[in-house]
């Protein structure tokens, strides 16, 4: 009787001990609240690699092309900048690569004085784009503001100065200017 008593014992202590073991092990202490936690923190570490991706980065910018005027335009509308010059070229920049410009200047005709206003796009070899206004003319520089962009430069914002190295500039037989411009300087650019 002994025996079956131990026995009994033995199978009863085994059982206790496996059943604790998978209790034990079986239940943790996270809630549907400690979930919610827990995606709460993943969306925050992908938040904030979208801000640390996002943030200001030094911007070095070089370019060279052609320029022509065309007459007044429906674009340069405003009576002190009627005279519209179109310019393109290519170049590169830190961020961005090989680069294709277009740009549309609106002048009264005096390259610096207040009545200007410059419009354009980079774009680079793989389609993304760049766009930025003119802020200020002066003299040999010009200081420009990232307005967006598409691609990896959507929402794009900064500021950057291009100064002027190199602007020839000939009339032809109509009476309208056109020429080369060679530019370089630097700023930042947020994307």
């Amino acid at each position: 009787m002994k025996t079956n008593k131990l026995n009994f014992l033995k199978t009863f202590l085994g059982m206790a001990l496996a059943g604790l073991f998978l209790i034990s092990y079986s239940c943790s202490p996270e809630t549907d609240l400690d979930v919610l936690e827990n995606l709460e923190s993943v969306n925050a570490s992908a938040k904030k690699s979208e801000e640390e991706a996002r943030k200001k980065r030094p911007w070095k910018i070089r370019s060279s092309g052609s320029f022509e005027a065309t007459g007044p335009s429906l674009f340069c509308d405003d009576p002190t900048k009627p005279l519209q010059i179109l310019l393109e070229g290519d170049g590169n920049a830190s961020h961005l690569g090989l680069y294709e410009v277009d740009i549309t200047w609106c002048t009264d005709g005096n390259p610096g004085g207040p009545n200007n206003f410059i419009d354009g796009t980079l774009t680079a070899a793989n389609g993304d784009l760049v766009n930025f206004i003119s802020l200020q003319f002066n003299g040999e520089s010009v200081d420009y503001q990232v307005t967006g962009g598409t691609g990896r430069f959507e929402g794009a914002d900064g500021q950057f100065t291009l100064f002027t190295t190199e602007f020839i500039l000939e009339v032809g037989e109509n009476g309208l200017p056109f020429g080369i411009y060679a530019n370089e300087g630097g700023g930042y650019i947020i994307y």
